[in-house]
């Protein structure tokens, strides 16, 4: 790992050095000093030149020796040139010499004088972190509460009261991950794997240590609970596009076969790519995900060679934990992939029960062709787009054409079948049968698969209306997958439509717990406080959102309902409109507000372009536009085709649509609801 603190000092000064080195190592500093010391007539090495490339900070230790060295000159010299931050830290009243007056000048000093060297200590740590270097915690705060202990002019000695007291540093670490964690990138071995020292600490998977009941502002900085796990993005070295592919499919695997595990909460991977290539350290990104432990690694190939460097971090304190170097060839990679998996859960959790051992070296598939496919397949269904979607059809089934027993590919078809009509981009009655097929399939051939139940699950409460069973299913997913963010999403709304809001609201915390990222889990979770009358909490969470992806439509919606101001909530809507011209739903929005706001003219103006435009993109949202202007055979109209047309928004039309109060109470509205054997109606 790179240091972030260079310590330049005269060998005659090695015993006091040594000494605050171990005082600043304690506070959690990481320190690079040569432990021999510099003679003057030693000859610079290449390790001292890149120890002051690779820092931050250049703490220079001033002493009537150290300013008689030249090699500590030069030291300095090329610190400045290189526009390294600069610490002086007076050992002594030497004074400071006319060779470092050019660099110094104005600098603020330390003084680490005998017998005050606690204060000194204080005053450092103080100031490293100022410097943006990363220091614990708890040192930060006691070095924040003692007295001054500076220099800032000729004087280099002051008592206690003399010095300047400053505040609490600001712990930004400006390194990024790579560099953190200090993965080894070189030739490759020609087989087996290395593994680093095993820190003696206790297994991570042992006990919860920092549940997450309330939903945290990601500003906010708190002690993370390192059974949060988020297995970040790969770096991919080199420029190959098959690389690329490898890391991102190992990636994805890492963090499926971790998810089952019990006593560990694993972020969905949708959220840990948000931070690909990212800049920010491991505890801004573990503030970030709610995670206290971060995996991070590399993957190279050469030739047949695939290398794949792995590391533990903790986000906490951004000390390294366990980490090995795994070597095979291509043909082995899906070996490969269970191998890194076992060791990481192993390390994670510290013993293995026999399920576990068995779910982590169980491979989805033998074919390597097949495994690929899937992969492009996934990524390109999270782009949420009509390419996107047809795209990865098109890969999951040549996964399929290459292994006909590979599950995961017919369960990633029935995902996509059956969120098409979600996004008005394929009728239902055309895509939800092929849905439902391709759900069983993969569960017949691997019933353990988690992701097969919730598809299953999200079919019969949007397509076949069989309440029951999808429950039976929402349930049988979280059992084989308690860290599935979206099962818990969809279920949730499940619950939100069963008019149970309470146990929706918790299920809903607990998706955007595991896919803090997501701006779709924050809508539906402010949507259900909506629903629940609690309009603060509706949007606050609707801030959530709102930061993740501010032009987001739905999550708009909830803000106009969660507020009255009604000229704010139309501005915010025409903006919305002018840069989203070809959203429906942001007309009917505008028509509520301008209903609400008493101006029918312009709310029908609202209606009549939506008619013109999205005829046969907004069947529910017309109906309670006619509704909303006292038509109700009209809205009976509309709503009797929605459900002919098995439109999905049928089930969510007592939770995301404003009917007044007498339109749901109309007899033929509470039939059309019974049809469809919606809870909220069915015994009315």
């Amino acid at each position: 790992m790179n240091a972030e603190v260079f310590i330049s000092y005269a060998s005659e000064d090695r015993t006091r050095i040594l000494d605050l080195v171990d005082r600043l190592r304690e506070a959690r500093v990481s320190v690079w000093i040569d432990q021999m010391g510099i003679e003057g007539a030693t000859m610079w090495s290449q390790e001292i030149v890149e120890a002051i490339d690779s820092c931050k900070v250049l703490i220079l230790a001033i002493s009537q020796r150290s300013t008689e060295s030249e090699n500590v000159v030069k030291e300095l010299a090329l610190a400045s040139e290189r526009r390294k931050k600069i610490l002086p830290v007076c050992l002594d009243s030497s004074g400071i010499p006319k060779s470092m007056e050019y660099q110094l000048a104005g600098i603020q000093r330390v003084e680490y004088v005998e017998g005050k060297e606690e204060q000194g200590l204080l005053a450092m740590i103080r100031s490293l972190g100022k410097l943006g270097v990363v220091v614990s915690d708890k040192a930060s705060e006691e070095a924040a509460k003692a007295p001054g202990f500076v220099s800032h002019g000729p004087s280099h000695y002051l008592g206690s009261t003399g010095g300047k007291r400053m505040g609490a540093p600001l712990l930004k670490i400006a390194a990024g991950l790579a560099g953190v964690a200090g993965l080894a990138v070189g030739m490759f071995l020609l087989g087996g794997s290395s593994q680093a020292p095993t820190p003696d600490k206790p297994s991570l998977g042992q006990a919860k240590t920092n549940g997450v009941s309330e939903i945290r502002p990601l500003t906010k900085s708190v002690t993370l609970d390192t059974n949060r796990v988020v297995v970040l993005p790969f770096k991919t070295i080199g420029t190959s596009g098959e690389t690329a592919d490898l890391g991102y499919g190992l990636v994805s695997t890492l963090t499926s076969k971790l998810q089952p595990l019990q006593n560990l909460t694993v972020i969905a991977k949708e959220s840990a790519r948000k931070f690909k290539d990212s800049e920010q350290s491991p505890r801004e990104i573990g503030q970030a995900l709610g995670a206290g432990t971060i995996v991070a690694g590399e993957i190279q190939t050469s030739g047949n060679k695939v290398q794949v460097n792995i590391q533990l971090i903790d986000a906490n304190t951004e000390d390294l934990g366990w980490g090995s170097t795994f070597t095979k060839s291509k043909d082995e990679f899906l070996d490969l992939q269970s191998e890194i998996a076992t060791k990481l859960a192993s390390q994670l959790k510290g013993e293995l029960d026999a399920s576990e051992a068995q779910q982590l070296a169980q491979k989805a598939t033998d074919n390597p062709e097949a495994h690929t496919e899937y992969q492009k397949g996934l990524r390109e269904w999270n782009k949420r787009s009509k390419e996107a979607f047809a795209n990865a059809i098109n890969h999951f089934n040549r996964a399929i054409k290459l292994d006909p027993n590979f599950a995961n590919p017919y369960a990633g078809l029935a995902s996509t079948y059956g969120l098409m009509p979600a996004y008005n981009l394929e009728p239902a009655l055309e895509v939800m049968p092929k849905a439902k097929v391709n759900a069983e399939k993969a569960i017949e051939l691997n019933p353990n698969l988690a992701e097969s139940y919730t598809s299953l699950a999200w079919i019969q409460m949007t397509f076949e209306y069989d309440w029951a069973e999808s429950e039976i299913n929402y349930k049988k997913a979280i059992e084989l997958n308690p860290n599935y963010a979206t099962n818990y999403q969809w279920y949730g709304l499940f619950l939100s439509i069963s008019g149970k809001y309470d146990e929706a609201i918790k299920r809903m915390k607990k998706a955007l717990e595991l896919a803090p990222t997501s701006v779709i889990i924050p809508t539906n979770l402010s949507e259900t406080y909506l629903a629940n009358g609690q309009l603060d909490l509706a949007l606050s969470t609707y801030e959530i959102a709102a930061k993740i992806n501010p032009e987001f439509p739905t999550s708009l919606w909830n803000y106009v309902r969660a507020q009255s101001d009604y000229d704010d909530s139309i501005e915010k809507l025409k903006n919305a409109i002018k840069n989203s011209p070809n959203t429906p739903m942001l007309r009917r929005f505008l028509f509520w507000v301008y209903m609400k706001n008493g101006e029918v003219k312009l709310a029908k103006d609202q209606m009549i372009y939506a008619l013109d435009h999205f005829h046969d993109k907004m069947t529910v949202g017309f109906a309670e536009m006619y509704a909303s202007l006292g038509k109700n055979d009209e809205a009976i109209r509309w709503i009797k085709k929605a459900i002919h047309l098995k439109e999905i928004p049928v089930v969510f039309s007592t939770l995301a649509y404003y009917f007044p109060n007498d339109f749901k109470e109309d007899s033929r509205f509470v039939e059309l609801m019974k049809s469809i054997n919606h809870p909220l109606y069915i015994d009315k």
